[in-house]
């Protein structure tokens, strides 16, 4: 997570830093502050990374098997949503993945996952796009009644 959080804040060091983060004219750049928070953000990352390393001291990440599977299932069904978002969308690929989460990971019961994986999305949908009219990221091949 520490390196996470500095490739993050590195990100945003570099973009603001192109957008320009200098002083101009007497006052602050656009990225001036972005930059600076970004530097402070990498500081904060490497002090966790530090104090992480320190602490470890030959000590496993994960107690048993079942934590790493818990890992792997949480970041498979992310990297599955990134994926299914591209194809067909935000409000249709957040069902699926509400579905599958709620259901197969979270081993909820059926009448909740089935109005969990339908209310959160249509009530995102209505909030985003309806009320504070930003689009959702439509996907390559989205189905046309969705929209």
């Amino acid at each position: 997570m520490a390196l996470g959080i500095i490739a993050f804040a590195a990100s945003v060091s570099v973009q603001a830093y192109q957008v320009g983060s200098h002083w101009v004219q007497g006052q602050a750049g656009p990225g001036f502050f972005p930059f600076w928070l970004g530097v402070l953000l990498a500081l904060c990352g490497a002090i966790i990374l530090v104090r992480e390393a320190r602490a470890a001291n030959g000590k496993t990440f994960f107690h048993d098997r079942t934590g790493l599977v818990s890992v792997v299932k949480v970041t498979a069904t992310a990297a599955g949503m990134l994926v299914v978002t591209y194809l067909i969308g935000f409000r249709a690929a957040s069902i699926i993945y509400l579905f599958v989460y709620l259901r197969f990971i979270g081993k909820h019961r059926w009448p909740a996952v089935i109005a969990m994986s339908l209310l959160i999305p249509i009530t995102g949908y209505y909030l985003f796009e309806r009320v504070l009219q930003v689009g959702l990221p439509r996907g390559v091949f989205e189905l046309p009644y969705l929209g």
